[in-house]
């Protein structure tokens, strides 16, 4: 038995319709060799009966529809990585530009909470909290809670480890590590709060704070070794 036979013997076996759409698809050009049965295809929607070349445009038409849905979405993905992109320059000429560390404690968390409409910004150094006992415990704990050295995001902080860097309640928050050096030691914690619970999620990429974290250290190593 021949392929073509084996293949007209399954399509036998296939339902109508299977067999039909099977044509079809083995027969790209079949309506344009025999124009006639045009004229025996009848397509009806909810506004009556139309004609294959009506639904056809109406394809291609939601069609272009989502393509320019997707092209808008990636206009404003493209817009917003920007505005990031222009916000870390501002903030590194902001690092560079500290010359001594009460400069850096003082102005740093200010032009965070400006330049990224940020509620509340602290920051505890890991010089500063080995002289406040009581901080310890909290500090090497949120220390825990970063993974790798990365930052990260959630609404569920413990009390006390939100106690240890926020003054007023917030209901979601960026834990920061502050490092020299990408696989170096933590230096410090930089901690963003927010009243909206849902900014700092748990779901939340943090590839823009990470590197955040890793400008604020390399400035705030600089400035330890000149003190």
């Amino acid at each position: 038995m021949s392929h073509a036979d084996n293949k007209n013997q399954e399509l036998n076996l296939a339902a109508p319709d299977e067999n039909f759409v099977q044509v079809l698809k083995d027969n790209p050009t079949l309506f344009q060799r025999h124009p006639e049965l045009l004229e025996l295809v009848t397509l009806a929607d909810s506004r009556g009966t139309s004609s294959l070349l009506e639904k056809q445009v109406d394809t291609l038409r939601h069609r272009l529809q989502n393509m320019q849905s997707k092209q808008s979405e990636f206009i404003e993905v493209v817009r917003e990585n920007e505005q990031i992109s222009d916000s870390f320059v501002a903030i590194i000429c902001k690092l560079i530009g500290y010359q001594n560390l009460s400069e850096f404690a003082a102005e740093f968390p200010s032009a965070l909470r400006a330049t990224f409409a940020i509620d509340e910004v602290t920051m505890k150094t890991a010089v500063a909290v080995a002289k406040r006992p009581s901080e310890n415990t909290a500090y090497h704990a949120a220390i825990e809670r970063l993974p790798n050295g990365v930052a990260a995001c959630d609404n569920r902080w413990p009390n006390a480890l939100l106690e240890l860097f926020f003054a007023s309640p917030v209901k979601s928050a960026a834990l920061v590590p502050m490092k020299f050096e990408a696989d170096g030691e933590t230096i410090g914690i930089l901690a963003l709060g927010s009243s909206d619970e849902d900014r700092y999620t748990h779901e939340l990429g943090t590839a823009h704070l990470t590197r955040l974290g890793l400008m604020a250290g390399i400035c705030l190593h600089r400035l330890q070794l000149k003190s």
